[in-house]
């Protein structure tokens, strides 16, 4: 009975995981490139711990499923929307490009068309899980790097629908290609509108009914069941398993429930995915690369600076800026984990020759294992590209071009960053702006989307995009600077929402008449608070804080606003 559970290879992956990448920690490495190198220590090509990698290839593919899974639950599809330009824009000619010239080169070294077809579009596809990871411990979610990134590989997952499908119908020899491309289309669309229609249709009555229940169990399990079920669905349609994920999440991301499912799913993901790396590193063929050592790093190297021209070409057409187009071609330009199965899968259908098949998948796992390096080399470029232009009005326009809906923070102090954290857990795109350019520099070094700049100046706003923004927040103490802002937004003739801190009641009525929408005050919010904290202590409930805090809120400020239409009614 024990037999069946491989404890021993978890125990071996478990504790290789704790020393390396603790090792990798300590030198300052990326984490998933210690576990490509604990795969590849105690794998069947290294010390030979764990010898056959499918007794853990398995678990290791749910860390792929969760993490499609948790980026559709941080997407919704109002945020697709907002970067679709860059979705089926950008990343579609990626692909269309890049699949063509890996077609043309394997087609010269005598592979037959549908085999250079599949090699192509395979090796244009980037990782997900790896490229992700490296943008989210580089702190770049939010940036226009991460964003046009997330543009790119999710058009990418989308892709892995019809290859795969391709790939079985490829089987039947007697199958015309242009018929099985129109197959494998007409196959995913089905697919996804049954899941689509079904999701909209049950997920939120059933979610309802489980939280009705009281029973947080009972909510984990159905998250699972939910995440899993539309993942075989998916799986069981011919279609890719972490796709079905995605969508899962996608569709979970637009109900009241997101919270706590991420909540829920969240501790899983790590582990898995940290697995799936492992499992990675294993699979590197060591005598392979010792024997074909030259051809194996000549495709790699091929492999990375093909696809880092292509998207560095296309960033710069799309009119993004040298910085950002060096560092998104450089983390895009490995090849990808689905590229394991796609290729396993031609070579088991003798659509692809098993050497050549084997030698992809060691240029893939060499390529992503290069990842975390080349991209702390394209942040690296960023900085030194960007050490002299900190000030300058042209790189907010190219960096914020393809922003739409977003928020802009007016000061970056400690409530613009607390709010920048708010935004950043929601993943709402926003960017900053302060007049301090030394800490302007040290967070732009951090990732995160903030310019140098005064926003009393109407070309600042117009180089944020504000014309196609949702909202601005002003955090400076200082209110004169706050003030004329709001008169330089309002007199652009634009109705955005403004939401501006003020320092008592007094200026709330100052900032409003100005024409803010919403003003706080700083020092009567710290006062409730402190009072919510005290009547906290004494054994009043939270429910009954609340309420206090609220009427409140409510009378002082109305007290305020009343008082200034008096006076407007005098006038």
């Amino acid at each position: 009975m024990h037999d069946s559970i491989p404890l021993f290879e978890i125990v071996i992956l478990l504790l290789f995981a704790v020393i390396t990448v603790s090792l990798f920690r300590v030198l300052r490495l990326s984490p998933a490139l210690g576990y490509l190198a604990a795969g590849t220590i105690i794998g069947p090509f290294g010390f030979s711990f764990i010898s056959d990698i499918k007794t853990t290839s398995g678990i290791a593919e749910f860390g792929v499923i969760f993490l499609l899974f948790i980026i559709g639950l941080e997407l919704s599809f109002n945020r697709l929307k907002t970067i679709r330009k860059h979705i089926f824009g950008f990343g579609s000619m990626q692909v269309f490009v890049t699949g063509c010239l890996f077609t043309l080169f394997f087609m010269g070294l005598g592979n037959t068309t549908q085999a250079a077809i599949i090699i192509g579009l395979g090796l244009a596809l980037s990782s997900s899980a790896l490229v992700l990871q490296v943008i989210s411990e580089q702190g770049e979610k939010s940036s226009q790097i991460g964003r046009l990134s997330l543009a790119v590989l999710i058009l990418q997952d989308l892709v892995v629908i019809p290859l795969l499908v391709l790939v079985s119908i490829l089987n039947n020899h007697n199958t015309n290609l242009a018929e099985a491309l129109i197959d494998a289309v007409v196959k995913a669309s089905i697919c996804l509108t049954i899941i689509f229609t079904a999701g909209h249709l049950l997920l939120r009555p059933l979610f309802r009914f489980i939280a009705s229940l009281e029973n947080t169990e009972l909510f984990s399990a159905t998250t699972l069941l939910v995440l899993l079920g539309v993942a075989w669905m998916s799986g069981f349609a011919g279609l890719s398993p972490a796709l079905g994920a995605f969508l899962a999440g996608l569709l979970i991301a637009e109900t009241e429930f997101k919270p706590q499912v991420e909540a829920d799913i969240m501790p899983f993901k790590g582990i898995l995915l940290g697995l799936f790396f492992m499992t990675v590193g294993m699979s590197l063929n060591i005598d392979m690369l010792i024997s074909k050592f030259l051809s194996i790093i000549g495709l790699t190297i091929a492999l990375m600076a093909c696809k880092t021209l292509v998207i560095m070409g296309l960033c710069r057409i799309f009119r993004f800026n040298l910085a950002t187009a060096i560092h998104v071609g450089l983390l895009l330009s490995q090849g990808s984990e689905f590229g394991f199965v796609l290729f396993s899968l031609a070579s088991e259908n003798n659509l692809i020759e098993k050497e050549l098949a084997q030698i992809l998948l060691v240029v893939i796992t060499m390529s992503m294992a290069l990842t975390p390096l080349v991209a702390h080399l394209g942040k690296k470029i960023v900085n030194i590209l960007e050490k002299h232009s900190i000030s300058s009005t042209e790189t907010m326009i190219e960096e914020t071009i393809d922003l739409r809906q977003h928020i802009i923070i007016s000061g970056f102090g400690r409530v613009g960053h607390t709010v920048s954290k708010l935004l950043e857990s929601e993943n709402i795109c926003y960017v900053a702006i302060d007049i301090d350019s030394f800490m302007v520099a040290r967070e732009r070094k951090l990732g995160r989307p903030i310019y140098y700049g005064d926003t009393t100046r109407i070309h600042v706003l117009k180089s944020l995009a504000i014309e196609r923004a949702k909202a601005i927040i002003i955090t400076h103490n200082d209110t004169r600077i706050a003030l004329q802002t709001i008169g330089t937004i309002r007199d652009l003739g634009l109705s955005i929402p403004i939401v501006a801190r003020a320092k008592n009641i007094e200026q709330v009525q100052k900032l409003e008449k100005a024409g803010a929408n919403l003003a706080v005050a700083e020092m009567f919010e710290v006062s409730l608070q402190l009072g919510g904290s005290l009547l906290r202590e004494v054994g009043v409930s939270d429910h009954e804080i609340s309420r206090i805090i609220e009427i409140f809120r409510a009378e002082d400020y109305a007290l305020t606003r009343t008082a200034e239409n008096e006076v407007n009614i005098k006038a």
